[in-house]
């Protein structure tokens, strides 16, 4: 939990520079600081949190994605304290043509695609497109997307169909097994068949049976070991080593590259549903929404 006090306001603008950045050079340069006197911030920053931030190694600093999540924090409420006193930034240029300048985009999103799809990647649309606010709104409700919501786009898991709204599929999504590495004091299943001596963790909407098929397995769903209704408790539970779990790829990205989990097998399959970006076609902001939506097609296609 945060402690209630508030770090200063410097330190904030620090660590959110170095997570945008990626580099605490780069954050100095552009908050006319020393290289070492954003990293005193970071480093205070993490001692009042209790964790660490940053992966530090060699030369390089990789943000955590709980630092990306809290860099979104930060950044949307030096946001506000910006428009409340009427404080104008060096990066927001006085002037533009652009339809999008000055306007709040806010996304409805599964908090699982949040925190470890979305999230990480939005601080390269924020510093590519300053002008356009992107409030993120994570919720398993289906946003009405009806204007009452004062929701302008949402990025849905699902069939493709929803009458009266636009839509554009994102990407598909591929499903394997994943477990941690020391999962069973690390003998880790060596055949498809030994799942049946495993525990399997349970999605709420995520059957393991077709992917049993794939991988022509004599197994019927299982009606034993825990269930999640929440993609993200499911994969933390299988990084603790409780059990093995049927991951998506888009949500487990970093935890493979980290090691925190290991791909089981070479079989995958690719579910019914997919992610779509969701629209009003009525809307008053289909500039900006266009302007999101090319750069979330540019972010799926860099992998």
């Amino acid at each position: 939990m945060m402690p209630d006090r508030i770090p200063p306001l410097q330190t904030l603008r620090a660590f959110e520079a170095a997570v945008r950045l990626r580099s605490f050079t780069r954050a100095a340069d552009e908050l006319a600081l020393t290289q070492g006197a954003v990293s005193q911030h970071v480093r205070a920053l993490e001692t009042h949190l209790g964790e660490k931030l940053f992966i530090r190694e060699h030369m390089t600093v990789t943000p955590s994605p709980r630092a990306h999540a809290l860099a979104l924090q930060i950044r949307q409420g030096l946001a506000v304290l910006t428009r409340a006193f009427g404080a104008k930034t060096a990066s927001r240029p006085r002037a533009s043509t652009d339809p999008a300048r000055s306007t709040r985009l806010a996304v409805s999103v599964l908090p699982s695609f949040a925190k470890r799809w979305l999230n990480p990647r939005l601080p390269r649309f924020i510093a590519a497109r300053p002008e356009i606010e992107v409030e993120v709104r994570p919720s398993v409700a289906l946003a009405r997307l009806d204007g009452r919501d004062r929701i302008d786009l949402a990025l849905r898991y699902g069939p493709g169909q929803w009458p009266g709204l636009q839509s554009e599929k994102l990407m598909d999504e591929e499903l394997f097994p994943v477990a941690s590495a020391d999962y069973f004091g690390g003998k880790l299943p060596r055949r498809p068949t030994a799942l049946t001596a495993c525990t399997l963790l349970r999605h709420a909407s995520q059957p393991w049976e077709p992917w049993f098929q794939a991988a022509r397995l004599e197994m019927t769903e299982p009606s034993a070991g825990p269930l999640f209704e929440n993609a993200d408790q499911l994969l933390d539970a299988a990084a603790e080593g409780e059990g093995i779990a049927l991951a998506r790829r888009s949500l487990i990205e970093a935890d493979l590259a980290s090691g925190k989990l290991v791909r089981l097998w070479k079989v995958s399959i690719v579910d019914v549903h997919a992610y779509f970006v969701v629209w009003r076609p009525d809307s008053t902001k289909l500039d900006t929404i266009d302007v999101f939506r090319r750069w979330l097609r540019s972010e799926v296609d860099l992998h």
